[in-house]
């Protein structure tokens, strides 16, 4: 049987890793089975985890270190955890010698823009004019806004749609592309929703959540998780 890895949130309070159902009953009823990757300062675990699975998937979490885009801490940024930050960079990069596919959500998609240098508003409230409330704690599938599909991508191609409804809990969001993304979604007060390798990598980012979508029943979010599952059927 296939596999994803899944990095882990961590409870700094009660020192142990977590992750959502959600995101591992998406990958199971993709047809693989979720591995949960633990929290290590160890390299050579950090390397033998992408080296043992066939993909990976980057979820939400804590918020990233702004040191690691040039910036200090603005005083809305919330928790951080300079553990989680080193060793999803690590195995990112590393993921990206093998050829496997992964799927990054949320703070995932946050990690890959800061991997390939870009920048973030650390706070939306407080950075970026809009009028949607981004950061909807606790609402899981509600619906948020909507986002555009650009035609072309990745993305439109997984989703087969032009235009999608998103949940959004985030109060974090790509300022400066990375180099060497591509935006593939857009929110509709301009924020970048999604990004995906312009080199054509088998990798697709997103700000939304659709393992929540995809438990509520929406087709088009459970096709990413089938997406990334087929695509490691590829490599294995």
């Amino acid at each position: 049987m296939l596999t994803i890895g899944i990095n882990t949130n961590f409870d700094t309070e009660k020192k142990r890793i977590n992750i959502p159902n959600d995101y591992i009953n998406c990958i199971i009823r993709a047809g693989a089975l979720p591995v949960l990757l633990p929290l290590t300062d160890n390299e050579d675990i950090w390397r033998a985890m992408v080296d043992n699975v066939d993909g990976m998937l980057f979820p939400g979490g804590e918020d990233l270190h702004p040191k690691l885009f040039g910036e200090e801490i603005h005083p809305k940024c919330e928790e951080i955890v300079e553990e989680r930050d080193s060793q999803e960079l690590f195995t990112y990069a590393h993921l990206l010698t093998t050829g496997k596919p992964f799927l990054a959500v949320c703070r995932g998609i946050q990690m890959v823009n800061v991997a390939q240098g870009g920048t973030l508003y650390q706070d939306i409230p407080a950075q970026y004019e809009t009028t949607i409330a981004h950061s909807r704690s606790g609402e899981g599938a509600n619906r948020a806004h909507q986002v555009r599909i650009q035609p072309g991508t990745l993305l439109h191609q997984v989703l087969g749609v032009d235009s999608c409804w998103v949940n959004s809990r985030h109060h974090q969001a790509i300022k400066d592309v990375g180099r060497g993304l591509r935006v593939n979604a857009i929110s509709e007060d301009g924020l970048v929703e999604g990004v995906e390798l312009e080199s054509g990598y088998p990798g697709i980012a997103l700000q939304w959540h659709p393992e929540n979508l995809a438990a509520a029943g929406d087709a088009p979010m459970q096709r990413l998780f089938d997406w990334l599952v087929k695509e490691a059927g590829k490599r294995a």
